[in-house]
């Protein structure tokens, strides 16, 4: 995937192919100050992406073939940059989201039509801006059963699959009916109706061992789902929806700020106290994941209610200090 330096000379290439003159690849590596190899990868990766870049043999050199596509008159330099930031950074397979390739296509495409000092523009302003979401999960070897599921989702067809599964700790094997696809912090899950458990489920990409569409098995995404809707007042994906519970946390001086800084969940509430700490109150549905949360805050962390979940973090402490003695 394209760094922001290599962003920057990719347009930078559009901008001398644009111009109309013919350059052969020993100009374009002086200009570009790379070697003529690495400009022979960037002419193919432009290529992949969509622009229409020829060579003429008598004139040795590459020429840009204009697109018909026309910006809209109102679209702004900070909007342009805007989009190309997300789809460059949000679409890198090592540090962004996986399988969001054709918006890193788009990006390119943009870039080839847009007026030349808006282009130097962002060529110039692409390398200051940067987003990274984290760690995420290794998708290698999924991109097939990606590939079907989007498919099947797109079809509204049925799918036959093998899954490894955490809750069932074994392989199973269901017929899904796939309703959305959804990225979460770390990594892709499809959300579907599973004919083993006869419920709407939630699997993670990367335990897909097989998947198989069964062209002849049509379903209808329920009117009344909405992602939203399934996943309720959960922490943050697994939902109990018979364990609703309002938390209040407090946060010690120390951590008060930061926390109060960030919009954890969509119930949330805090106060801040005259000491400087603050008390969080949030509704949830479950309390086996906020649980960690709280944990990853220490002695920084005092849970006020319920009374349930001040066990659960006694016992994960006594347990962890019994670990640490032994």
């Amino acid at each position: 995937m394209p760094t922001t330096g290599h962003i920057r000379r990719l347009l930078n290439i559009i901008a001398i192919l644009q111009s109309g003159r013919f350059i052969n690849a020993g100009k374009l590596a002086d200009e570009c100050q790379v070697s003529r190899r690495t400009i022979f990868r960037d002419i193919e990766k432009l290529r992949q992406s969509g622009l229409r870049i020829s060579f003429d043999e008598k004139k040795q050199g590459y020429q840009f073939e204009e697109s018909s596509f026309l910006l809209p008159a109102d679209l702004t330099t900070e909007e342009v940059l805007a989009l190309i930031t997300l789809c460059q950074d949000m679409a890198d397979d090592q540090k962004g989201l996986h399988y969001l390739e054709p918006a890193r296509i788009a990006a390119f495409k943009l870039a080839s039509v847009l007026p030349r000092k808006m282009r130097k523009y962002i060529g110039d302003s692409i390398e200051l801006r940067h987003i990274r979401i984290g760690p995420t999960a290794n998708l290698e070897g999924t991109e097939d059963c990606y590939e079907s599921i989007s498919r099947a989702l797109q079809n509204r067809q049925c799918v036959k699959i093998q899954y490894r599964s955490f809750a069932d700790q074994d392989l199973i094997s269901t017929q899904l009916n796939p309703y959305c696809f959804f990225f979460s912090r770390r990594s892709w899950y499809v959300i579907g109706y599973s004919l083993l458990h006869e419920d709407v489920r939630t699997f993670h990409l990367k335990r897909f061992e097989q998947v198989e569409i069964l062209s002849e098995s049509k379903y209808e995404i329920p009117a009344e789902f909405s992602l939203d809707s399934y996943l309720g007042n959960a922490w943050h994906m697994i939902r109990e929806k018979d364990h609703p519970h309002h938390v209040v946390i407090r946060f010690a001086p120390m951590v008060a700020g930061n926390v109060a800084e960030i919009q954890w969940h969509k119930t949330q509430n805090i106060e801040l106290q005259p000491d400087g700490s603050m008390l969080f109150h949030v509704d949830v549905e479950g309390l086996n994941e906020i649980v960690w949360w709280i944990l990853g805050y220490g002695k920084q962390a005092e849970v006020l209610e319920p009374p349930e979940l001040r066990q659960k973090v006694l016992e994960h402490v006594q347990a962890l200090v019994q670990q640490y003695q032994n």
